[in-house]
């Protein structure tokens, strides 16, 4: 018997979405799942019964949002699968996206986690992988005002993180659909609780990779994301997260630069810097 995997789908008023998921689970050629979907208090009920999945489903209802990494967290820990992929809502995983990553961790013991290449919905190739942010990551990103200058052109271009036809390491994958290995998830403490929503992903990859585990990108895997269907929150509300998310993120790993600590957050007050996990392609 294959290994079980545990499928866990974050909703936050993304009802409309949960029904491709689901969709796209029940075609997938991999034969042993659990789908676990958790619910983070959406205004928009959910009813169970909706959820036609021809996998064995839990469906969990909070009584308060907590976040997208602790809704995760929450799940991890229902679940009953070796290995975990969490998959948002508007994510549609290919028929053999599912087997392609499971057999990636299996062949290759020494990574904790693998990410697909996403596509968005007319089938183009989307950022699948990115490189840790850091201060000149974040200051140089493609769509960052600085970026427009000639003199800083060779910066820009040092952070693009190219598209890949083969099985690679890289740095940092999104959650959009990321397949973990549980033992290691759980080494590391799962997703940090600060994080609300934005950067638990690439938080999570940095602790793993320091806990000496590898991270992946398996191109041969294809996951559909209609990005920004999964949720219907307001455009500046989802700013103002990311915005908080990444300097919670740079004050963690780079805890004694104060100084460019103090001049991201302005950048960031100000919006002068680009959602690095949306645009840094």
């Amino acid at each position: 018997m294959k290994p079980l995997i545990s499928v866990v789908v974050i909703l936050y008023n993304s009802k409309e979405s949960l029904g491709g998921a689901i969709e796209a689970i029940n075609k997938s050629d991999y034969p042993n799942i659990e789908v676990i979907v958790v619910d983070n208090a959406s205004t928009e009920k959910v009813d169970r019964k909706e959820i036609n999945c021809r996998f064995e489903t839990q469906f969990h209802q909070l009584e308060a949002n907590i976040g997208f990494g602790r809704g995760c967290n929450f799940g991890a820990e229902k679940a009953s699968g070796e290995y975990i992929l969490f998959l948002n809502p508007d994510a549609r995983p290919m028929e053999d996206a599912i087997s392609i990553l499971v057999d990636c961790l299996i062949r290759n013991s020494e990574a904790a986690a693998v990410g697909p290449q996403l596509l968005n919905p007319e089938g183009i190739p989307m950022p699948s992988y990115r490189f840790t942010p850091d201060f000149g990551r974040l200051l140089f990103s493609t769509h960052s005002p600085l970026s427009k200058f000639k003199l800083f052109s060779k910066y820009t271009r040092r952070y693009i993180a190219p598209l890949l036809k083969e099985l690679s390491e890289v740095e940092v994958i999104p959650a959009t659909s990321m397949l973990v290995r549980y033992s290691a998830f759980v080494e590391v403490g799962g997703f940090d609780k600060r994080y609300f929503m934005y950067a638990e992903d690439f938080d999570l990859c940095v602790m793993l990779r320091r806990a000496g585990y590898k991270v992946l990108h398996q191109p041969a895997a294809k996951v559909y994301h209609d990005w920004g269907k999964g949720s219907k929150v307001s455009k500046s509300k989802l700013k103002a997260l990311h915005n908080r998310s990444i300097h919670s993120f740079y004050k963690k790993h780079y805890p004694n630069n104060r100084i460019r600590s103090f001049i991201l957050l302005l950048l960031l007050k100000l919006r002068l810097l680009p959602e690095y996990r949306k645009r840094n392609h």
